[in-house]
């Protein structure tokens, strides 16, 4: 068994390779892998969720992507996540080194993700399938009830202070608008969105600054983990929120703490593209993981 250590723009996670399908991980394993005084914290801190990486039961799809947020949560889709595992499926034997496309099942659903090359034939970034964009409250996940909407069609909460669009991406989203992301209020009145009895499995955050049609400046506040460096499906909610509005082309360079991400508007899908990079690999026996060893029950104890 290889555990990895991979980030997509920033946007960091431990993978697991489970070669056999044989292993579960679990919510403690995830929070010890993840923790920012955990076995592979660095300087840069803690991991912003883990991966395990095994075959695919789903017909068409090359490998399972099965994603938890650092507090242990299950999360459905991300975009940075996938990329990576497309990357790990590639120089780990999970698919043919040569591939063009890697088909990854996911718990949004099928996800093909396009490789990038450079002339020379190495791995340059990735560009994910990501689907259309839903901003049905139903879909979201988000209880109409209680808000109302404005002339722009945007949501509100008497109790929360923001205008907000919802999107899900196989994951809910609540995307703000707004002049300045340096000074937008992610710890107070994100956190009190992110919480809010309206969003029945809690929502991801974002806030955009639209700079003209191509360019976002955006920040996010994910479910599970806090402010990431990075958010795929958050980029891709922030474009077609601010799209749906006419604020913004088809396709548009959403610049985010950790980097670059590319989204595209093909025809009513969306494609992600962006960076992913592995970091570190080790061996599960290696000292560093001497914690993991009371999650034996969990199926993690023998070599693969």
């Amino acid at each position: 068994m290889t555990l990895l250590t991979a980030h997509g723009a920033g946007n960091r996670f431990v993978v697991l390779v489970d070669r056999d399908g044989s292993r579960r991980l679990s919510a403690d394993l995830a929070r010890l892998l993840c923790a920012a005084d955990g076995p592979l914290a660095d300087d840069d801190g803690g991991h912003d969720g883990a991966i395990r990486i095994a075959p695919a039961a789903e017909g068409g799809a090359d490998v399972l992507m099965d994603h938890r947020n650092a507090d242990g949560s299950t999360a459905e889709m991300c975009g940075n996540g996938v990329r990576v595992v497309a990357r790990v499926a590639l120089e780990h034997g999970l698919v043919d080194a040569d591939a063009a496309t890697v088909a990854v099942s996911t718990g949004a659903g099928l996800r093909p993700v396009r490789v990038l090359r450079d002339a020379d034939g190495t791995f340059a970034a990735a560009a994910v399938t990501m689907g259309r964009a839903e901003q049905d409250p139903d879909t979201v996940g988000f209880a109409a009830e209680w808000a109302r909407r404005d002339m722009s069609n945007r949501w509100h909460l008497d109790d929360v202070p923001l205008a907000f669009d919802v999107v899900s991406m196989g994951n809910p989203h609540a995307v703000i608008t707004v002049d300045d992301v340096a000074d937008a209020p992610l710890e107070s009145d994100g956190r009190d969105l992110q919480s809010h009895p309206a969003f029945a499995a809690g929502v991801n955050v974002g806030f955009a600054q639209p700079e003209g049609s191509d360019s976002v400046r955006l920040r996010v506040l994910e479910r599970g983990v806090g402010e990431t460096a990075a958010c795929g499906t958050g980029a891709c909610a922030a474009v077609a929120a601010l799209r749906a509005r006419g604020l913004v082309d088809a396709e548009v360079a959403v610049h985010l703490p950790g980097g670059v991400l590319t989204v595209r508007d093909l025809d009513g899908t969306l494609e992600l593209e962006g960076p992913a990079e592995i970091t570190s690999s080790l061996a599960l026996d290696d000292p560093r993981l001497a914690a993991v060893a009371p999650l034996a029950a969990d199926g993690w104890s023998a070599a693969t």
